[in-house]
């Protein structure tokens, strides 16, 4: 009886009917794949099975439309995908009449967030459709059964990740090395052997490299000695100390070095260590003899390409491994802690994109590196600084000595070029076409800032009726307290009302161009020869923005500056 109800499917949706006496429907098909791959269940796959249901069970519906919704390389693990979130809005503005998938866990995988999504199909009178499994929530039961699926797409998501921890903690007791780029100080060999079956098998473990490990310890040693990661770098580039690539150390490069457990001795002071992070740990206490090394599984989560985050370390699994390690636990221990004590006193850095209109476009001609802001100094209400060769500062001058650039004269020098250029409009110069592709940004940037510019005079306006209305309040009833509690209030709406104003002076035009009238504006903007007069006219960040769309590059070689212009 059950099956034979679940296979029948009753649509009660929703139609829209058009001017000409036809029945319309929106349907939305949402596929969704966790990995790129053309086979089984890809992503074309799903849509056109869902396009041939639609076709066999809504014949009786002439006129259908089918919005396409695609996230390939999304896992149904939460809704931050960009397609479903563009679905759901779609949904709200009453856009789509009803939803169909391929199978439901292309949806959610979540019991919570399927429920959330069900509830919005509902408050918007939306049907939802899986397509392999005949789930219609226009009927009792096949709403009741879409929520014992979900169920079921939960349990076997959370069943899928308890497996994998499981074969990671059965891995783990093997002490091998799973393969990938082998950290700096080892080489990965492969070791053959027979299973229980009798079967030829293969596992990898890690191998010293003594030339790369004595890197390792002195990485390790100048950090407890030094404390600082910035002073480690600084250490490796005056001494030419490089990477397993022939590259120069920084500090992230420096830190993940540090941070691998691989390197950490199994002693009972490493077990002491890891055990209090709430790690999972593989072998017991009396393994731990100083004699391998550890190997850390389960310690990072991959997003995708070489994107990838660390997972927290209660899900980490410890074990030894078949290796030597080179640093004692007591060592690696305090080399973590100092690393976490540095990263919370740590001071924010200096925000400069309100001070500098090139950084990170000019590079130095002798050593290929960045210039970066420094020896900023405010003096008169005016703001001071320069532009410094990166590997000058991190080498304390050793790898490069090249001049500084006085930053303000700098600025103001590229920006008069730049509007030089713009403002002579050569159509034989091939730059131009590419500027000219290039004017909705600061079309954008100049709506933007009068956008916000109008949002800030509401709000001014909205706060003087306040005010006024609040001093009305203690006017007409002079009381104590309501002096106590009103003129608190007063105050704070008053910063806030100063805060708005300076914000708003900040960001008025200029005279000339408030007296335009409305319909020639966009004209202006579009006009190649009036980008000069925007550039000088629009605030810091806009500056900034327009000059980064504009300028490939500016190579500095201590007297000249070269500009490169982006042309394609």
């Amino acid at each position: 009886m059950l099956f034979s109800q679940l296979q029948t499917v009753i649509f009660n949706c929703r139609c829209r009917y058009n001017f000409n006496g036809v029945n319309t429907m929106n349907i939305a098909i949402y596929s969704r794949k966790s990995k790129y791959s053309e086979k089984g269940d890809s992503i074309d796959n799903q849509i056109q099975y869902c396009k041939e249901y639609a076709e066999i069970h809504l014949s009786h519906i002439p006129d259908k439309k089918y919005v396409i919704y695609e996230d390939e390389g999304f896992s149904a693990a939460n809704t931050a995908r960009p397609q479903f979130q563009k679905l759901l809005k779609d949904i709200k503005n009453h856009s789509v009449d009803m939803l169909m998938c391929y199978r439901l866990d292309r949806i959610n995988r979540n019991v919570s967030d399927f429920s959330k999504t069900l509830d919005i199909l509902e408050q918007h009178e939306v049907s939802f459709i899986s397509a392999t499994e005949n789930f219609d929530t226009s009927t009792p039961m096949g709403k009741a059964m879409i929520y014992i699926a979900s169920v079921f797409a939960q349990l076997e998501r959370e069943t899928t990740a308890e497996r994998v921890r499981d074969n990671m903690l059965a891995l783990s007791h093997t002490g091998r090395w799973l393969g990938g780029l082998a950290p700096l100080g080892y080489d990965s060999e492969v070791i053959p052997y027979l299973d229980e079956n009798c079967k030829e098998r293969q596992l990898y473990r890690l191998i010293p490299v003594e030339t790369e490990l004595t890197t390792v310890r002195l990485l390790f040693y100048k950090y407890m000695e030094t404390k600082s990661l910035s002073q480690v770098e600084t250490y490796c580039l005056v001494n030419h100390i490089k990477t397993q690539k022939n590259c120069d150390f920084t500090k992230s490069s420096i830190a993940l070095i540090l941070q691998n457990p691989t390197y950490c001795i199994a002693d009972t002071d490493a077990y002491g260590y890891f055990h209090s992070l709430g790690c999972i740990m593989a072998n017991d206490l009396k393994a731990y003899n100083g004699k391998q090394g550890i190997l850390c599984y389960n310690r990072t989560k991959h997003l995708g390409g070489r994107k990838q985050k660390k997972r927290p370390s209660c899900e980490w699994v410890i074990a030894i491994g078949k290796h030597e390690g080179i640093i004692n636990g007591r060592d690696y221990a305090h080399v973590q802690n100092q690393i976490k004590q540095n990263k919370s006193k740590g001071t924010p850095r200096t925000e400069t994109s309100n001070i500098a209109l090139l950084s990170g476009k000019i590079i130095c001609s002798d050593c290929g590196s960045r210039l970066r802001i420094k020896n900023i100094q405010r003096k008169e209400k005016k703001i001071y600084f320069s532009y410094v060769c990166e590997m000058k500062v991190l080498s304390k001058g050793s790898r490069c000595r090249m001049h500084n650039i006085p930053g303000n004269r700098m600025d103001s020098g590229v920006l008069e070029i730049i509007s030089g250029l713009l403002a002579a409009g050569d159509p034989d110069t091939n730059y131009i076409p590419y500027l000219k592709k290039k004017e909705h940004l600061i079309l954008g940037t100049a709506h933007g800032r009068n956008k916000k510019l109008e949002t800030l005079q509401k709000e001014e306006h909205d706060l003087n009726n306040t005010i006024r209305n609040l001093l009305s309040q203690m006017v007409q009833n002079p009381s104590h307290l309501t002096v106590k509690y009103v003129l608190p209030k007063l105050e704070e709406l008053d910063k806030k009302l100063n805060c708005i104003q300076k914000e708003i002076e900040s960001l008025s035009v200029t005279a000339a161009y408030n007296t335009l009238p409305a319909g020639t504006i966009d004209s202006l903007y579009r006009n190649l020869a009036y980008i000069p007069v925007l550039l000088q006219e629009t605030g810091m960040i806009q500056k900034k923005l327009a000059l980064d769309s504009l300028i490939e590059k500016i190579d500095w070689d201590g007297t000249d500056a070269y500009v490169t212009l982006k042309t394609q």
